[in-house]
C-alpha cells in the first residue's frame, strides 16, 4: 500500500471573468439600455417640440411687426420668417411656412411641418394663427394625441 502524502493539491483561480458572469452582465446592461433608451429619445422629441414651439411665436411676433409696418399680413412679397426651421443649427427637424388667405391679409396661419429625426413624431405637425390659437395640422398626429398635450 501506498501512503498517503499530505500533499493537497489546490486550484488556483485564474484572473478574469467566466462566461456566466459575462452573460449576466450583458443582460443586465440590455435590460437597463431597453428601460433607458425610449425615454431617453422621448426627451430629445420633447426638447425638439419645445423648440418649435419657441420659434413659431418668435416668427408670430415678427408677422405682428410686419403687420404694423404694412397693414396686412402679406404686402408685395410674402413676408420672410426669421426662423423658417429648427433647430437653428444642425439637421432641420421642422420647416416653418406662413400662409395668408388671398382675400384676407390681416390673418395667418404659421405651420410647422416634421422633418428629419421627427417625422414620426406622434404629435404631428404644429400650427400656430394670428389670433394666438396653439393647434396641431389635421391628420398629422395620432390617436390620443391633441393640441393640449403637445402644447406644453
Amino acid at each position: 500500500m501506498r501512503p498517503r502524502s499530505s500533499h493537497v493539491v489546490t486550484r488556483q483561480a485564474s484572473p478574469g471573468f467566466t462566461l456566466i458572469e459575462l452573460l449576466v452582465a450583458m443582460a443586465a446592461l440590455a435590460i437597463l439600455a431597453a428601460i433607458a433608451l425610449p425615454a431617453f429619445f422621448e426627451q430629445l422629441a420633447r426638447a425638439r417640440r419645445s423648440d418649435v414651439q419657441a420659434a413659431l411665436l418668435e416668427d408670430a411676433a415678427y408677422m405682428q411687426h410686419y403687420y404694423a409696418s404694412h397693414n396686412a399680413y402679406w404686402d408685395q412679397l410674402p413676408p420672410q420668417l426669421p426662423f423658417a426651421s429648427t433647430p437653428r443649427q444642425g439637421a432641420p427637424s421642422y420647416a416653418i411656412t406662413v400662409s395668408v388667405p388671398a382675400d384676407d391679409p390681416t390673418s395667418f396661419v404659421l405651420t410647422a411641418t416634421r422633418s428629419g429625426a421627427m417625422s414620426s413624431d406622434a404629435c404631428g405637425d404644429f400650427t400656430y394663427d394670428n389670433l394666438g390659437r396653439r393647434d396641431l395640422a389635421a391628420g398629422t398626429f395620432a390617436a390620443g394625441r391633441n393640441a393640449a398635450n403637445c402644447w406644453r
